[in-house]
């Protein structure tokens, strides 16, 4: 049996071990008198050769396994266990509010009843995390912190892209929105009530033709292939600013949301505070009218923030002499400190020790009267 390639030989033999339920490791030996290379996989052992025209094949095949495999447990095997999409979906939010990855894999066990019903252990939850969540969110904030000062070049010779070429960024799909236009043809059209309606024919594949009944109209601010087609049909270069879609813009305007990974509520009420500050602030910078008025109504509260600092000032101003504790203010009391781990006296243990204690003696009690 001859192979043209090594990963072939993998592919194969991974193939072979999942069918008769063992795992494979793979290991090399390079051996400096000879210019060939071996590759040995174990559980059964497979010796692989490259000859020296460049072919991979099987020189040595041992059928004795190196350990003892049990059936019941073949489900743990590294090629069996996998993350489903909705495993994957919860592992993502569970991070992103701050839960712990030994919290999240108890739930789902919780869930499943048990360990052996899941297809996936911890580790492979700590992988995942590290792998894709972690690393995808910093790749994503370094694109997006090297595309605001970029400029992408267009994918077409569109004007309309061109109009766009300073506001979009690289992560965003308008490009493929544009290139996508290729694929579609506007055959006819009828008006109705002021508007037009064309048909637009989208190849998907070789055989394969969509019909979508587009709806054109000035004062709607969409911009899709389809929507493209039937610009380039009306022969229309530019288009009113109203079609730049805050998702795919680089100014994208985000509203904070705050998720509650904390039962502490003074401090669960003063994170609630910042951000529903944070979202007027936002709200106002949405055009210049909103901004003045948010700014005269900034100006009047430091105004009058200012005056009441003054007054307070005059009031409880005291000398070294006739200073008392009755005219200061009342002393606030330190900040709440979270504890971490588990707290030494639960709530109810004083009640679970008394009721366990009268028990206990009660049964000591009938004990000593049946040996009388």
């Amino acid at each position: 049996m001859t192979f043209k390639m090594l990963e072939d030989a993998t592919k194969f033999y991974k193939d072979y071990s999942k069918a008769i339920d063992f795992s494979t490791r793979v290991r090399s030996t390079n051996k400096k008198e000879r210019e060939n290379e071996n590759r040995k996989y174990l559980r059964p052992r497979r010796q692989i050769s490259q000859l020296n025209i460049g072919v991979w094949i099987i020189s040595k095949v041992v059928l004795n396994h190196s350990h003892s495999c049990c059936p019941n447990q073949v489900e743990m095997l590294k090629q069996y266990r996998e993350l489903s999409m909705f495993v994957r979906r919860t592992i993502k939010n569970n991070e992103e509010a701050g839960i712990r990855p030994s919290k999240t894999y108890q739930s789902f066990v919780a869930a499943a009843r048990g360990h052996r019903e899941l297809n996936f252990i911890e580790k492979d939850v700590r992988n995942y995390i590290t792998r894709e969540v972690r690393n995808g969110a910093k790749r994503e904030r370094e694109s997006d912190a090297a595309d605001f000062h970029t400029i992408i070049p267009c994918a077409t010779k569109s004007s309309i892209e061109a109009q766009f070429q300073h506001v979009y960024n690289h992560d965003k799909k308008v490009q493929a929105q544009f290139r996508e236009k290729v694929n579609c043809i506007t055959r006819s059209k009828h008006s109705a009530l002021g508007y037009s309606v064309y048909e637009v024919v989208e190849q998907v594949s070789n055989s394969t033709f969509n019909k979508f009944a587009v709806t054109y109209d000035t004062s709607r601010g969409i911009l899709c292939h389809h929507a493209l087609s039937v610009l380039s049909f009306e022969r229309v270069n530019k288009v009113s600013p109203r079609y730049i879609l805050e998702r795919w813009s680089k100014n994208v305007k985000r509203r904070h949301t705050h998720i509650k990974s904390s039962h502490d509520e003074p401090l669960l009420e003063l994170r609630s505070k910042r951000f529903d500050e944070l979202n007027i602030c936002e709200f106002a910078s949405e055009s210049e009218k909103l901004t003045a008025i948010m700014h005269c109504a900034y100006d009047n509260d430091m105004v009058e923030m200012q005056e009441q600092k003054s007054k307070s000032n005059k009031k409880y101003s005291l000398s070294h002499e006739d200073a008392n504790f009755e005219a200061i203010n009342e002393l606030q009391s330190p900040p709440h400190v979270r504890t971490r781990r588990r707290p030494k006296n639960r709530l109810g243990s004083k009640m679970e020790n008394h009721i366990a204690n009268a028990s206990k003696k009660k049964k000591m009690k009938a004990l000593s009267e049946l040996n009388l």
